[in-house]
């Protein structure tokens, strides 16, 4: 699927700046992580132009601040079955939710309750990773996951198609040392690879 049209590069900045010019390209011919944001809704709780909404049976719960971010007043919904991880207040007290960052489509839920102050974080976690391989993989609403062997500690971030995403459970599974970041990735045989990010993506309110 494409990415939308109103994919736009982050802007530089202290959390989200890109890294320092000349560094040489890796293996993969990357020179260093793309970071992107997609913004499919406004603060008024409209789909932008170019996305389309779906209706969706809830009610969903929204309980706090999306931690893929870099605007205020998106949260997180769930029950994580549903899979709300970005959500914008609505008309009729419905959200507008986005789950693939690759699709150019909203759902819309009804939410009980009432909707919470959301304060983007000081460093988001992208919903949505590109690996080097061509895997995608999104940003983990709750559930229960497994553990790595080896390491018993380590918590689960992102699924992707052939894998899931962990990492020690002090961050969100992305080692961002370098200009191309790195993830470990869960194999289904129960190995763990190392694997080099090509695009994270972010998501933000449409202006």
């Amino acid at each position: 699927m494409r990415l939308p049209a109103l994919l736009s590069l982050v802007a530089a900045g202290a959390l989200l700046a890109a890294p320092a010019q000349g560094q040489a390209p890796g293996a993969t011919g990357i020179e260093r992580t793309e970071r992107v944001v997609v913004r499919p809704a406004t603060a008024a709780g409209r789909a932008a132009p170019g996305w389309t909404v779906h209706r969706e049976q809830g009610p969903a719960d929204c309980w706090g601040t999306s931690p893929t971010a870099v605007d205020d007043g998106i949260t997180e919904c769930g029950p994580s079955a549903l899979y709300l991880p970005a959500c914008w207040r609505s008309r009729r007290h419905t959200v507008l939710c986005l789950r693939q960052v690759t699709d150019d489509a909203l759902v819309r839920v009804r939410y009980s309750g009432t909707y919470p102050d959301a304060t983007a974080p000081a460093r988001p976690s992208p919903q949505g990773l590109l690996l080097v391989n061509g895997q995608r993989c999104n940003i983990r609403v709750g559930g229960a996951w497994g553990v790595p062997p080896g390491h018993p500690d380590w918590v689960g971030y992102y699924a992707c198609r052939h894998g899931d995403v962990y990492g020690p459970p002090n961050g969100d599974g992305i080692n961002r040392h370098r200009p191309v970041w790195r993830v470990h990735l869960l194999l289904p045989d129960g190995t763990t690879v190392t694997r080099r990010v090509e695009r994270a993506t972010y998501v933000g309110t449409a202006r």
